[in-house]
């Protein structure tokens, strides 16, 4: 007997209804992964465009004088995202708004001189420039917006219209923030878009929308052109003038353009960072005709004539400032920048006044020579101060492993056999006479009166305690350092020879030089003004001060010549420090910061001088030989005197002011390898 087996439910129903709604939902997904492609395709399209834009813009912020120019760099920018596709052909600079960083509108920064000629001020939002446009394309909105300056808003709240970024709270954004410029120093384009949905309406019916962001930076570095003068008092007039005789014949200051032997061309340049507040008189004084002139670079094909295309320049933070050309400079005849070679075509070339540019300060020259992480000039300091100053007695020279001779009557009778690896402590308070020291490293634990000769020609480290002066010349008296093979017919020579410098370096006390001679070859002379700590300031770029070593203090490190001949040249182991287009060179930038003789750098004092009793000069006599950087950043005025024409090649001065005294004639010419060039603006890229 067989049983029949149960009859099984029909499913057929299910089944269909399951394909029914699987099928659906796989036509959703399709549409979706459609949709969500060609908003993919957008962001690609709007990013590419937009990258290209912002790097168009920031080379653009640039118009030649080292400013960035916001409404130059947004107009550029927008330009470029015209021709990078199809979509953008409606955003023209009249279809969009244009206003500042404070909301005001402004006038069309593509066509308005006046905007365009605008510079961004850190800090000051009213000199930003921001477009906007808002319009369809393919009948769905589109926006785009321009803007430069520009703050990353990184923890703040977006800038109003503008979508919040999740990129910036990520720790590698963070640690690519903004420095110090506050937004002048960035370009952003922001392009949002939205697209209907097509399958994907089977989702949603709302626009699918996508924005993305493009920012670029600028930063300031070397590369520019280095002036004869960096005058840094930020008020007030006169910062340059001439002898009080006038100009023409009796006193004036040349300065002509050069070539280095990279074939880097630059013009005869100076710069005043004086914004011209508070004066009664002019910022530059050439009180006759011909009295300041800076004249054009030669030609790197022919040095015997002039490149109409980089005139002489004479630059101040007051004419950037829009303050009157008659404070600037007091006649035109007497101040100017000329397209002429020299004197003998200055006739018929044409004359510039002096322009505006922003301020420098003493920044460049500080990077290069006591950076922040250390090296060059702190180095030199610390060091005195840890193994010499701070260190050496009478008692305990010796077993620190010096050769130890004592004065009597201020005269040393004899010495010891001395080489250059030698080193010897002179014990005497105020030393008059000493035989010819061979030693390599030479102490004074006084100051120096030579009533003859002091002659010290191997020596490449020298540390002089000093007094109420370090030394003291008179007629027939003279210190020569560091001479042994490195002079011709009796005058420091300074070509480039690699590790051949020495430095001087002074505790307390000057130099005071009424006659006689001063040389130092391939020398750097550093004085401490009587402080441990050299009175260096802690950052940076700081103003000019008349209390650099604390309250009230002024520092001893005062530069008093008014007679007889300085023979003086840097450390020179390069002839090229930087490459053809400007850039610092890296395999050889380190020789800037070398604690043994920093690398064309002369004289560096941060004591601070003035027209009374506390005053600062070189020149006097009918030699006035000398090469390389002279840093003295509260000098106010660094007065340069002599009797006739002096030929100061490759010499460079950072001061407060000058000023010259009596008849003097300076004949100035800068190589770009041997002095510390004005800051350039260069691009650094895309940061966002």
């Amino acid at each position: 007997m067989t049983r029949r087996a149960p009859r099984g439910r029909d499913d057929e129903g299910a089944v269909a209804v399951l394909m029914a709604v699987s099928m659906a939902l796989f036509l959703v997904v399709v549409a979706m992964v459609i949709d969500f492609g060609l908003i993919r395709v957008d962001r690609q399209v709007d990013k590419s465009a937009a990258d290209a834009a912002t790097i168009a813009g920031l080379h653009a912020l640039n118009t030649g004088d080292t400013k960035a120019h916001p409404a130059v760099g947004v107009c550029t920018a927008l330009r470029f995202l015209r021709e990078n596709g199809a979509r953008f052909a409606a955003v023209t600079s009249a279809s969009g708004s244009w206003k500042s960083g404070t909301n005001v509108t402004l006038a069309n920064g593509c066509t308005d001189d006046s905007l365009r000629t605008k510079v961004c001020k850190p800090g000051d939002l009213s000199t930003w420039v921001k477009y906007m446009w808002a319009g369809t394309w393919s009948g769905v909105p589109l926006t785009v917006t321009i803007q430069s300056g520009y703050a990353i808003p990184l923890g703040a709240p977006a800038p109003p219209g503008e979508p919040s970024w999740s990129e910036d709270a990520l720790a590698a954004a963070q640690a690519d923030t903004e420095d110090n410029a506050q937004g002048c120093n960035q370009l952003a384009v922001v392009i949002t878009q939205h697209r209907q949905p097509g399958f994907g309406s089977l989702a949603t019916s709302s626009d699918l929308v996508t924005s993305i962001r493009s920012v670029g930076r600028i930063k300031i570095g070397p590369g520019g052109y280095a002036p004869a003068m960096l005058l840094l008092k930020r008020t007030g007039c006169p910062v340059l003038a001439v002898g009080a005789s006038g100009g023409g014949a009796s006193s004036w200051i040349h300065v002509r353009g050069a070539v280095s032997s990279n074939g880097r061309a630059q013009p005869g340049t100076i710069h005043s960072d004086s914004d011209g507040t508070g004066c009664s008189n002019s910022i530059f004084a050439g009180k006759a005709n011909d009295g300041i002139v800076t004249y054009a670079a030669p030609l790197v094909s022919n040095a015997a004539a002039a490149d109409s295309t980089k005139p002489g320049s004479i630059t101040s933070v007051a004419g950037a400032n829009g303050v009157g050309i008659g404070t600037v400079r007091d006649a035109a005849a007497s101040v100017y920048g000329s397209s002429a070679l020299n004197e003998s075509g200055a006739g018929a070339a044409a004359k510039a006044d002096p322009s505006g540019r922003s301020m420098i300060t003493r920044q460049p020259v500080d990077d290069r020579y006591m950076p922040v992480v250390g090296g060059g000039v702190r180095a030199i300091v610390s060091n005195a101060q840890a193994s010499v100053f701070g260190l050496l007695t009478p008692a305990n020279a010796v077993s620190n492993g010096y050769v130890k001779v004592t004065c009597s009557g201020g005269s040393v009778a004899s010495l010891p056999a001395l080489t250059s690896s030698s080193k010897l402590y002179v014990d005497c308070a105020n030393l008059k006479s000493i035989p010819v020291v061979n030693a390599g490293t030479v102490v004074f634990s006084g100051q120096l009166s030579p009533s003859t000769s002091l002659s010290l020609p191997n020596a490449t480290k020298v540390y002089i305690f000093g007094g109420s002066d370090a030394i003291s010349l008179g007629t027939g008296n003279e210190f020569h350092m560091h001479t042994a093979g490195n002079t011709a017919a009796g005058t420091c020579t300074n070509t480039a020879v690699p590790a051949n410098k020495a430095i001087l370096v002074i505790k307390g006390g000057g130099i005071k030089q009424t006659g006689g001679a001063l040389q130092l070859c391939r020398t750097t002379m550093v004085m401490m003004g009587g402080s441990p700590d050299g009175c260096v300031p802690s950052t940076n770029g700081a103003a000019p001060t008349q209390s650099p070593c604390g309250v009230g203090g002024m520092g001893s490190g005062q530069i008093a010549q008014n007679g007889g001949t300085v023979d003086w040249t840097a450390p020179n182991t390069f002839d090229a420090m930087t490459m053809a287009n400007g850039d610092d060179d890296p395999a050889k930038s380190p020789a800037w910061t070398d604690p043994l003789g920093p690398e064309d750098l002369a004289f560096w004092s941060e004591s601070a001088a003035n027209s009374g009793s506390t005053k600062a000069s070189m020149g006097g006599g009918a030699l006035l030989h000398v090469s390389g950087v002279f840093m003295t950043p509260n000098y106010e005025p660094f007065t340069i005197g002599g009797n006739g024409m002096q030929d100061l090649k490759d010499a460079q001065y950072i001061s407060t002011s000058v000023a010259l005294n009596g008849a003097v004639q300076l004949n100035m010419e800068v190589d770009p390898n041997a002095a510390v060039p004005l800051p350039k603006l260069k691009v650094v890229g895309l940061v966002r």
